[in-house]
């Protein structure tokens, strides 16, 4: 009798995973981009605390089942930066960020991150170190920092300045603004010097390179950008809401915000979803023509064999089955021919791109051709 009852479950169990692994395999084979990575930027993880910058840890919690069960891969910052560098990432690559070292990300954020091993990187403003509790929303002690970065291998820490985490008395943030006089030296040396001093802060608290930061406000301007670069900063991230690719210039890397309250788990996954880069490759992407032309904001018309596109005060006309087009008066060579198909006339984006001497972002679940936000790197 015990055996034919041993028999009937192992079969029931043999059933349930022929039941089941169709469902795993389709998750683990779920691919919505490859070889780009959706960063997600957080601040404050909070039950009580309310603000547009502050979640709950269940909302936290949810967000990351939710990708993780959608076939979303963490990456570290290490792995960002080998990619930057040429290496592979996962498809669906996604890399969390936090700003401003709050003590909430060791309380709330670090015991999930931990649990369900998923990678992080805190940029942390490092003049708060010495006095945690001095802040309005408490800040991370060193011990804290340093027990994390010691515990696992897959948190880290960056700069979100030593002290330059405000608004000067004009409203411009300190990294970028002008104090009263202040000469391009003093400025120049002011920086310099904050950015040195936040290195140096957190140089005893991780054992991994501090080549990373965060710009208070996701604000910087060219200057500020060089200063931190001699500083020895070679990563730096904004706020601006694209994917990152290794095209963006690494000191301007794009982050999507996923740290609002009203950013439910489904919202997160869409948001990422409308950001994914159509990146071209062997085989020539293509755009409607007149399409992205009005959506950047100009015109098209169509004549003669001939599409017609007016961009500013720059005039395009493409030459339909022919790799021909013009520039104002000039020639222009492309490398695939203009096509019709399908009612429309398309061009490959790469010679769009070329064409009109702007970098261009495609998005394939909304169509849209819009102006790369992110500089890319020539």
């Amino acid at each position: 009798m015990s055996k034919r009852i041993a028999i009937t479950i192992l079969l029931s169990l043999i059933g349930l995973t022929l039941l089941l692994t169709p469902l795993q395999a389709k998750r683990s084979q779920d691919i919505y981009y490859q070889d780009q990575v959706a960063v997600l930027m957080y601040h404050h993880i909070h039950d009580k605390d309310t603000s547009s910058s502050t979640i709950t840890t269940a909302l936290f919690e949810q967000q990351l089942q939710t990708l993780l069960s959608k076939g979303y891969h963490f990456i570290s910052l290490n792995e960002f930066k080998q990619y930057m560098a040429g290496a592979t990432v996962p498809s669906n690559a996604v890399l969390v960020t936090f700003d401003d070292g709050y003590q909430s990300f060791y309380t709330a954020a670090y015991p999930i991150l931990k649990s369900l091993r998923i990678p992080a990187v805190n940029f942390v403003i490092t003049n708060d170190l010495a006095n945690p509790m001095g802040s309005y929303i408490p800040s991370m002690s060193k011990e804290q920092v340093s027990e994390m970065t010691h515990a696992t291998n897959f948190i880290d820490i960056g700069c979100h300045t030593n002290n330059l985490h405000h608004k000067l008395p004009d409203g411009k943030a300190a990294l970028v603004g002008r104090l009263d006089a202040e000469s391009d030296d003093a400025y120049q040396q002011r920086v310099l010097t904050d950015t040195q001093a936040c290195v140096g802060k957190l140089a005893g608290l991780t054992d991994a390179p501090l080549d990373a930061m965060a710009y208070p406000y996701g604000i910087t301007t060219p200057a500020a950008t060089e200063l931190i670069q001699k500083a020895g900063i070679r990563y730096a991230f904004t706020i601006s809401p694209e994917m990152a690719t290794r095209s963006a210039d690494p000191l301007l890397i794009p982050r999507i915000n996923a740290g609002s309250p009203g950013i439910t788990p489904e919202l997160l996954d869409r948001s990422i979803q409308r950001r994914i880069v159509a990146q071209p490759g062997s085989t020539p992407l293509r755009v409607d023509a007149a399409a992205a032309a009005q959506q950047l904001g100009g015109s098209a018309r169509e004549e003669g064999g001939a599409l017609s596109l007016r961009l500013g005060q720059e005039a395009f006309t493409l030459q339909v089955n022919a790799a021909k087009a013009t520039r104002g008066d000039a020639r222009v060579k492309l490398r695939e021919p203009v096509l019709r198909e399908h009612g429309q006339i398309t061009i490959a984006l790469d010679d769009l791109q070329a064409l009109i001497e702007q970098p261009l972002v495609y998005t394939p679940a909304t169509g849209q051709v819009a102006a790369r936000v992110t500089p890319s790197v020539k």
